[in-house]
């Protein structure tokens, strides 16, 4: 049948072996055809050969364009392609453009697709494609670019790139890359294996507090500290902080707080010229103030599974309810009120910290030493301007959240509630923002009182347990 499919016919080959074979050897032609010659036996071998290391190579080449390698077991490993080319910076560039990416993340809440969280140049957004790649395929599509609303005028701005997934499948790794340019580093894809229809999902946290960013050599050592004892008091399990820079002081009590507060690297001024402002031109800059709303989408998603609420509020605010004792406690009659609401919203209160408004006798001596805004020390109030859009923070359930600004959400699902500011106030310690109110127009606010002595002990805890780091001088530097 072989010899049929070459389309070699029996007289031929009796020929060939008859005047060559017989030739080459000096023996006679054979004398039955029913056994094949020495001749059709290499010729096997060799198209098995052939054949055999034509499967080897194409396995080989699909292996590598897939990313998979086999252990000597023959089982396929993650150890790929994709993984040995894996970038594990919180910020990397698109090779030959100016789009920069930050994480990427499975959104399965409406369309599947993976949502890469980035930051571009607004006014020539770049065309980009997405290459996926897992252990079982691999395959490329265009990213639909979406520049967030709120880039207060500069020319960069917070991006979602929306990569559709073509099947059931969850790829594992994504990369971004021009369409001239091959697939240059890949992001690992996280919020993958979630459940999104669990009725009762189990969260590792109740509260978190999200904060971007710390940078200029930042030393308010104390104000932090008691920031943190106070985000303890109200019910935050955990406080994720975007670092750039501080002082090296602030190093040594970030350290400290290491259990409690996970710093996530943030070099964005190795990438972009940012601003200190929030308002283009006025402060000048090509990305608003250190990329604060790419680093809070990015906190919303990364910890979108892991905590029940998340509080999007600065260092120097702190969300302090009046009516009730904690975070808990609040947000717990909010939602039995109205189980749709999913977003809260506090109105900014300002103390200005450029007077003393208060000697309190309570406060130990030794915090003289520290450096940093006293907050106990500041019990007046600037009044707020009707005229005037007052700022907010806000707590939000992540996992109605598309989007969020540096005030406001800009896409969410359910409802939205303005607490009242007899139940919650933000409290902002700062430099006035009316520098020339006259003194007797403050409002005197002891909102702080009630949780004053048990910070007070807390807060001289830390002191003595991170007193080695500290050095009694005026700015605290070692």
């Amino acid at each position: 049948m072989i010899w049929q499919a070459l389309n070699l016919p029996w007289q031929k080959i009796r020929e060939f072996n008859e005047l060559y074979l017989g030739h080459l050897s000096g023996m006679k032609p054979c004398a039955s055809l029913m056994k094949p010659s020495k001749l059709f036996i290499v010729i096997c071998v060799l198209i098995i050969l052939i054949l055999m290391y034509y499967i080897w190579f194409v396995k080989l080449t699909v292996n590598m364009r897939w990313g998979i390698v086999e252990e000597p077991s023959g089982k396929a490993t993650e150890t790929s392609v994709c993984k040995r080319i894996l970038t594990e910076d919180t910020i990397t560039k698109v090779q030959n453009s100016k789009t920069f990416l930050v994480s990427a993340y499975l959104d399965l809440r409406g369309s599947r697709l993976v949502r890469i969280l980035g930051i571009t140049y607004r006014n020539e957004p770049d065309s980009l494609l997405c290459d996926f790649c897992s252990i079982h395929y691999n395959y490329s599509n265009y990213a639909e670019l979406q520049v967030h609303a709120d880039h207060f005028g500069f020319p960069y701005g917070t991006t979602d790139l929306l990569c559709n997934i073509q099947d059931g499948r969850d790829p594992e790794y994504v990369s971004v890359y021009q369409a001239n340019d091959p697939a240059h580093l890949f992001l690992k894809i996280q919020n993958t294996n979630i459940e999104t229809n669990e009725l009762e999902p189990k969260f590792h946290y109740n509260f978190l507090v999200c904060i971007s960013a710390m940078f200029d050599a930042y030393n308010n050592v104390l104000q932090f500290i008691q920031s943190m004892e106070m985000y303890r008091m109200l019910g935050a399990e955990k406080v994720i902080l975007y670092y750039t820079e501080s002082s090296p002081l602030m190093k040594d009590i970030l350290s400290y707080y290491k259990d409690f507060v996970e710093l996530i690297p943030w070099p964005i001024t190795s990438f972009i010229n940012v601003s200190r402002g929030w308002h283009y031109p006025e402060h000048p800059g090509d990305l608003h103030y250190f990329g604060q709303t790419a680093a809070l989408n990015d906190c919303v998603y990364r910890n979108m599974y892991k905590s029940k609420y998340i509080a999007l509020n600065d260092i120097d605010e702190l969300i302090v309810p009046i009516t009730y004792k904690d975070w808990p406690e609040m947000l717990d009659s909010f939602v039995r009120t109205d189980p749709t609401t999913n977003v809260f919203i506090f109105e900014n209160h300002l103390f200005p910290t450029t007077p003393q408004d208060k000697s309190n006798f309570e406060t130990p001596e030794e915090w003289l030493s520290v450096p940093g805004v006293n907050i106990l020390n500041h019990v007046y109030r600037e009044p707020n301007l009707p005229s005037e859009i007052n700022p907010t923070k806000m707590i939000i359930n992540p996992r109605s959240v598309v989007r969020v600004s540096v005030h406001v959400p800009l896409e969410f699902t359910g409802n939205q509630y303005q607490v009242p500011s007899d139940f919650a106030k933000l409290c902002h310690y700062r430099e006035p923002k009316q520098k020339d109110l006259d003194r007797s127009l403050l409002h005197k606010d002891n909102i702080l009182s009630r949780y004053e002595p048990e910070l007070i002990e807390k807060v001289n805890r830390v002191l003595s347990d991170v007193r080695k780091y500290i050095k009694n001088t005026p700015d605290g530097q070692e």
